[in-house]
Order: structure tokens, then C-alpha cells, then sequence
């Protein structure tokens, strides 16, 4: 093995021991003066190998940068004892200074949703004023009219609120938006309501007032010219991010696989590199004076998309290559790969959790080491294609197991997209870029530029519509486990390798072949025993913040879905970004049935989103009537007509894979009147497998508890508690009658209604109820053979 072969192989294992290491920390939280200790004495022992020069001492840097990996993230985890999510909880007036520009939503109302992202300073409570660290989010709602307060990075902004933690969905699969956060620095979150912020202007930040003055010019200037949608598609083109982006248009791109065009990385520096190179060969520029040009060039895009991680890496990493390419050292590109994620990782250890530094990372890897494996496969298609073909095919390999973790598909017609569409963009890039420069002397061409680049937008999205109607567009990728993605990228580095080292492998096997085979008769006997045991009915209920969701999964895989979740006002698809990706997670590509307990929306509007993504054999619901149920899943009158609705009954029973769903309860709807809030029409249904059995009351309250309880014996083994926790429903008759050994509060974290009651809670544990909350737990999952039962929560307390 040469030496170049040696170090290369050897910085990989650093970087994969420095994961792991981060990995063991997150899972298995130690004190930092553990893996410190860890690191000094991993380090002595490699200085004495090192003295003997013993092979040994690689196999010890590898230990060492695991306990490296370990301490910087206990570090980066560590809050400091002034931060401000310590003061969660607390209804505070907190001082802070603007770091980023606003980010504002309108409503369909005509009202405006902003957020401010703020580094705090001061914040005052009953206590007094005292000094914090750390930064926020801070929201505001404004109604339609209102004036909308004026306020540029830098400006001091004050808000009165209660101070609240991150919090994201606790699901699987779901991205981590609570450590990505973390990373940035943001560790909490307050709702200004209807006091508002106030701004002071500050001269603070002035450089990143410049720089967000100069996306401004960009802005406005496309805005004077084309439609505001069209605006914000190429706005993010430029800079990323997807404010004001037609959901339609950003549909197309996610599924033709090219939606990381709107966020800004490597393909974007590389894109600037080599027009900036080719320029400088046009001039007929030195190689030094053209790569010094590059260099600045990155560096000040980098500050204009907001120097945020994920540009930061794609910045070093052009810098980098284009400088390997200056100086003729291509074939240190992967090594350059190497040493920047060993270096990311060093200096922010969270990244590594971070889905943009994933599936950058890895792409990046599969055009540096499996793209130039596959070009000699196309070698007779013409050479535009074959690249295109080998860098897609590169690429989305190397992602496999992230898309199937985070995605659940993969898109066939992203090979297409990238030999028609991509190209395309690519120009609209360079183009709008171009076009914000020129307006500072010739705002007519620019006018003509911005103009260009929006009837491009519109060929694009033409295109990738068309493409995204394809038969087989995009392909259902079953989850692959931590097991399986091991085996997957071992075997790719294995086809990776030369064929003198293949033969070296196969060699030391067949030494080995009897310890092999015993091994794999083991695997055989293990999975075989695995296939003979009973199958399991499996019920979850999903994290879906404050409403209710629950799958119900047969034994041999059959679906059915309890209510759905949602949001009162619509802003988010519950539905449709939530419970989906958790179906699919599970390999859940249709269901069977949707029970609905009542209309309201934090319980039905999540099915909306489900039609509008999967099949839906009928939905059983309550008798509030079809048309309330088709306006709280916001569906359109083509969707509702393809839609089998059917209304409930008391004793109605459906039966799937010996799964009993029986309707235990299904009141009449109630005449509107003083008190009445529609939760006392909420069906009840029980699922009942062999022994074990599951009730699902919804919001019923007390008052039709005790009319169930005089028509029908409720006794379950788990109850999904009433109303999320409220002391309007479980009452302590009911709870007696039930009789559950389980509970399951399905609640919103920090939710305005004060779910769940302490009344509640206190009568779940004088009957000794072992409960579980979605909002501490995250997704609790119950499996049952009938006789036996066993939890598992995605979230620890």
C-alpha cells in the first residue's frame, strides 16, 4: 500500500472515530473530565508507541480522536449557567441585539408572522434585571394594517413574554431541529404576542448590515420586475432559503431531487469557481492573480448567504479544491474532503447531527470516490451525459441511507432533472448574480437580466412538473438501520477498491472460511428464529405537538390511523409533514381506515394532508357531518368527492388481521348552546388484540364519561387520556372503570392551555398509572403478541 493510500485511509478512520465519538457522547452522556481523562492517557500510550514506532500508535490516534469526539460535544453541549433557556418557564421582558434580518410569513388574512433572531443580553423578572447568554427566537404576529416595526441587524430589540425551550417533533426520522438550533447558538424561544417587540436602532453588526443590505438591492430589484413568487425562487437560487416560494414550484424540485439547488452549497462555490476561472483564462489572466479573484470571490459570497454552517463548509471546501487545481494537486481533493469534515466537526461538534452537513458530506464523497468509479460504465454516451449520469448516480448513492432515514424516497427522475434542469438554473445563477452587480450602473440591462432570469424560472418549473409527473418519479426507500447502512457502505467501499486488493481480501476469507461460515449459519439460525416468532400488533402514538395521532399497526401489516393531529390555524401541514414521513418511516404506504374522533382541527386536519399523499381506503368519523369534517381537512371539492366518509355508530365493529376496532361510543352531534365546545360528540374506539386493549376517548369530558360508563364496560389495558390532560375529561370514576396500567398524554410542549392538568396527573399516579406524554417522550410505542406488552419512547424524560 502506498503511503498517499496509507494517509488517506488513515484520515478517514480519524474522522469516522471523531463521529463515533460525538455519536457515544449524545447517546451516553459523561462528565467532560471522563473523556478528558480518556484523551490524556490515549495520549501518552501514543507517544510511547510513537517513541517505538509501532504500528500500534495509528490504532491509538483512532481511540483518541473517539474521546476527542466525545469531550467536544459534551462542551458544545454544556449551557452556560446564565444562559436564557435556563429561564424557561419565566414570564420575562428580555433585551437582545437583531443578528439576522426578519423573517416574515403572511397570513391568508392579510397578517404577518415575524421572526426575530436575537442574541440575548438583559432580561428582567420578578427578581430584577440581571445578565444572560445565549440566543432566541422571538415571535410576533401582526394583523392585517398593522404597522410593521422597522428593524436592521444590530438594533436593540425589547419583547415581553414567557421564556420557552426549543422544541421540535420527536419522531423518527425527523430532522433535529432542536440540536441544529444548538449549533447556531439558539437555545430557546418567546411569543411576543400581542405587546409586540420594540426596536432601538443600534450602529452594532455593521458589517452584516451591509451585507443584508446588499440582498435587499437583489431583492427589490427582481421584485420591480417579476412576480413576487418568481422573486423568491430566484432569490433563494442565489442566497437560499424558501421565504415566499410557491409550495408548487418547491413540490417540483423536492420531487425531481434537485431542491438543494435553494440552498446555497458546494455547487453553488463551484459554480462561481469556475465562472470566475473562465473569465480569468478569457482576460488571459496570471493562474495567481485568477485564483486570488476565486478566493475573494467565495469569501464574499460566503458573507452574503449569511455565513451560516452550511456555506462556511462549502466555502472551505472550494477554496481548497480550486487551490489543489491551481496548484496541480487534484488527487488531494478527497483528502481536502477529509481534513475539512475532521475540521467542522472540531470546531462545531453539533453539525454532526445536522442534516445539511449529512448529506453534504456525502455527496460530496460520492463524487470523489464513486463518481469517477461509474463514468467508465457510460464511457459510450457522450461525455456531458456521462458525467451528468456518473456525478447523479455518485451522489445519490453515496445518500441512500440518509434519504431512506430522513426522505423515505428516492428520486428516478433526478437523472433527467440534472441533464435538463440543473443546467438551466446553473445559468439563472450566474445570471441573476451578474444582474445585481450591473444595476449599480446600468439598471436597464439589469432590469433585462432580472426579466431573463424569470422567464427561465418558468421553463424550469415547466420542466420539473413534467418530469415529476413521470411514472416512477420517485421510488419508496424502506428505512435502512444503523446494521444495514454499515453492511451498504462497507459494501461500496469494498466495489471501490482495486482488484489486487479484492484478491487480498478473498485470500485472507478462504484462510478464514470456517469461522466465516459459522458466522453466517448464525446469522441464518438467528434470523430464522427471529420469522418464527409471533407477530406483533403495534400501536403508536405519534409526537404530533398539541393534538392527538395514533397508527395502529396488524400483525401482518395492515394500517389504520386514531385521529391525526393538526393545527387550529393551518399555518403548518400536520398532515402532510408529520404524519407521512412517520407512516413511511414505518414502510406505511396506504392505509386501511382513519378513525376521527370529533372535527376539531387538532385532531382531523392531519388526515388532509395524509389524502393528499397517500391512499385512503374510508375515514370513519363522527356525526358532526360530512361538510365540517371536509373544511377541517381543508380538502378541495375534487379531493372530498374521492374521499369514502363514513359516520360512526355505537357498536360498530371492524375486524383486521384479528385486530378488533370496535366504536364504543359515537354521540350524536349536540345542538350548539352556552358551554357546549363540540368535545362532547368525540367517538370513543377500542382496539383490542388477544388481551391487551387500547381506548381512545379523544376530548370526550365528564359528563358523556359517565353516559359511556351507564352503556358499556370501558376496561382497557391503555388509555389515551382525555383531551390531552385536561381536567375536563378522566374523570377519577372513569379512570377507576378503565382500570389502565398504561397512559398516554398526547400534548404540545409548553402548550398555552396549561395541558396537562396537575389534577390529572395526580389522579394517574394515586391509581398508579404508569403514563407517558408525547411532549416528554416523544412517539410511545406499545407492542403486544395479545398476551404480553412492552413500551419503547423515541425520546428519553
Amino acid at each position: 500500500m502506498k503511503i498517499g493510500q496509507q494517509q488517506l485511509w488513515f484520515l478517514n478512520f480519524l474522522l469516522i472515530a471523531l463521529g463515533a465519538g460525538i455519536w457515544l457522547a449524545s447517546v451516553f452522556p459523561l462528565p467532560w473530565y471522563w473523556w478528558g481523562s480518556g484523551l490524556i492517557g490515549l495520549l501518552m500510550i501514543a507517544g510511547i508507541f510513537l517513541w517505538k514506532s509501532s504500528v500500534k500508535a495509528g490504532v491509538v490516534f483512532v481511540l483518541l480522536f473517539l474521546a476527542l469526539g466525545g469531550m467536544r460535544f459534551t462542551a458544545a453541549d454544556f449551557l452556560a449557567a446564565d444562559d436564557i433557556s435556563r429561564y424557561a418557564g419565566d414570564e420575562v421582558r428580555v433585551a437582545g441585539t437583531l443578528q439576522e434580518a426578519p423573517r416574515r410569513i403572511e397570513d391568508d388574512d392579510g397578517g404577518v408572522k415575524l421572526r426575530y433572531t436575537v442574541a440575548a443580553e438583559q432580561l428582567v423578572t420578578r427578581d430584577g434585571a440581571q445578565s444572560v447568554s445565549g440566543s432566541l427566537y422571538i415571535y410576533t404576529h401582526l394583523t392585517a394594517g398593522q404597522a410593521e416595526p422597522e428593524a436592521r441587524i444590530g438594533d436593540q430589540l425589547l419583547a415581553l413574554g414567557t421564556i420557552k425551550k426549543i422544541h421540535g417533533y420527536q419522531n423518527p426520522g425527523r430532522i433535529d431541529t432542536v440540536r441544529a438550533a444548538r449549533a447556531r447558538g439558539l437555545t430557546a424561544q418567546l411569543s411576543a404576542g400581542k405587546s409586540g417587540v420594540q426596536v432601538t436602532p443600534q450602529n452594532r453588526l455593521q458589517f452584516g448590515r451591509r451585507m443584508e443590505a446588499i440582498r435587499a438591492h437583489y431583492l427589490s430589484g427582481m421584485s420591480a420586475v417579476m412576480p413576487a413568487a418568481d422573486a423568491a425562487a430566484i432569490f433563494a437560487m442565489l442566497f437560499g432559503g424558501y421565504d415566499g416560494i410557491r409550495p408548487e414550484l418547491l413540490e417540483a424540485f423536492t420531487t425531481t431531487g434537485i431542491v438543494h439547488i435553494l440552498s446555497v452549497s458546494g455547487s453553488h462555490i463551484t459554480l462561481l469557481a469556475g465562472t470566475l476561472a473562465w473569465l480569468g483564462g478569457l482576460l488571459r489572466l496570471r493562474r495567481g492573480v485568477t485564483a486570488v479573484l476565486v478566493v475573494l470571490a467565495i469569501l464574499a459570497y460566503g458573507a452574503l448567504a449569511g455565513g451560516v454552517p452550511p456555506v462556511i463548509r462549502s466555502g472551505i471546501m472550494g477554496i481548497l479544491t480550486f487551490l489543489a487545481l491551481v496548484w496541480e494537486r487534484e488527487k488531494d481533493a478527497r483528502r481536502i474532503l477529509t481534513l475539512t469534515g475532521l475540521l467542522m466537526l472540531l470546531i462545531s461538534p453539533l453539525l454532526f447531527f445536522d442534516i445539511s452537513f449529512q448529506l453534504s458530506f456525502a455527496a460530496t464523497a460520492g463524487l470523489l470516490y464513486i463518481a469517477p468509479a461509474l463514468r467508465p460504465l457510460f464511457r459510450q454516451l457522450p461525455v456531458f451525459v456521462s458525467g451528468a449520469l456518473s456525478i447523479t448516480l455518485g451522489a445519490q448513492l453515496a445518500v441512500l441511507p440518509l434519504l431512506a432515514w430522513y426522505f423515505h424516497v428516492v428520486s428516478l427522475s433526478s437523472l433527467l432533472a440534472n441533464l435538463l434542469a440543473v443546467p438551466i438554473v446553473e445559468f439563472m445563477i450566474v445570471l441573476g448574480l451578474a444582474g445585481g452587480i450591473v444595476a449599480l450602473g446600468l439598471p436597464i440591462l439589469a432590469k433585462l437580466i432580472f426579466v431573463s432570469d424569470s422567464l427561465l424560472l418558468g421553463l424550469v418549473y415547466e420542466l420539473t412538473r413534467l418530469m415529476a409527473r413521470l411514472p416512477g418519479s420517485q421510488v419508496y426507500l424502506p428505512v435502512m438501520g444503523a446494521g444495514v447502512s454499515a453492511v451498504y457502505y462497507s459494501g461500496l467501499v469494498f466495489l471501490l477498491q482495486p482488484a489486487a486488493r479484492k484478491t487480498l481480501f478473498f485470500a485472507w476469507c478462504q484462510q478464514r472460511r470456517r469461522l466465516l461460515a459459522a458466522a453466517v449459519l448464525a446469522g441464518l439460525l438467528l434470523g430464522g428464529w427471529q420469522m418464527l416468532q409471533p407477530k406483533e400488533l403495534a400501536v403508536h402514538f405519534i409526537d404530533v405537538g398539541q393534538g392527538d395521532a395514533a397508527l395502529v399497526l396488524t400483525p401482518h401489516g395492515r394500517a389504520v390511523m386514531i385521529d391525526c393531529g393538526g393545527t387550529r390555524d393551518n399555518a403548518f401541514d400536520i398532515g402532510g409533514r408529520v404524519d407521512v414521513p412517520y407512516l413511511l418511516h414505518y414502510g406505511v404506504q396506504k392505509l386501511d381506515y382513519i378513525f376521527l374522533t370529533h372535527v376539531h382541527e387538532d385532531h382531523a386536519a392531519g388526515a388532509g394532508g395524509i389524502l393528499k399523499k397517500l391512499p385512503v381506503t374510508a375515514i370513519v368519523t363522527g356525526n358532526e357531518g360530512r361538510s365540517a369534517y371536509v373544511k377541517s381537512m381543508a380538502l378541495s371539492a375534487a379531493e372530498a368527492s374521492r374521499t369514502q366518509f363514513l359516520s360512526a355508530w355505537p357498536g360498530q365493529h371492524i375486524e383486521l388481521d384479528g385486530v378488533m376496532f370496535d366504536v364504543l361510543y359515537a354521540p350524536t352531534a349536540l345542538s350548539s348552546g352556552k358551554g357546549r365546545t363540540g368535545n362532547e360528540v368525540s367517538n370513543v374506539i377500542r382496539v383490542r388484540y388477544g388481551q391487551a386493549s387500547f381506548l381512545f376517548t379523544g376530548d370526550l369530558v365528564s359528563e358523556q364519561e359517565q353516559t359511556l360508563l351507564r352503556q358499556v364496560d370501558p376496561h382497557s389495558t391503555v388509555l389515551k387520556v382525555g383531551h390531552h390532560g385536561s381536567r375536563t375529561s378522566t374523570s377519577a370514576e372513569f379512570l377507576q372503570a378503565v382500570a389502565p396500567q398504561w397512559a398516554v398524554i398526547s400534548v404540545g410542549a409548553d402548550n398555552r392551555f396549561g395541558h396537562p392538568h396537575p389534577e390529572t396527573l395526580r389522579e394517574l399516579r394515586q391509581q398508579q398509572v404508569r403514563t407517558y406524554r408525547t411532549d416528554e417522550n416523544g412517539a410511545v410505542v406499545f407492542y403486544t403478541d395479545g398476551k404480553s406488552l412492552r413500551v419503547k419512547t423515541y425520546a428519553a424524560r
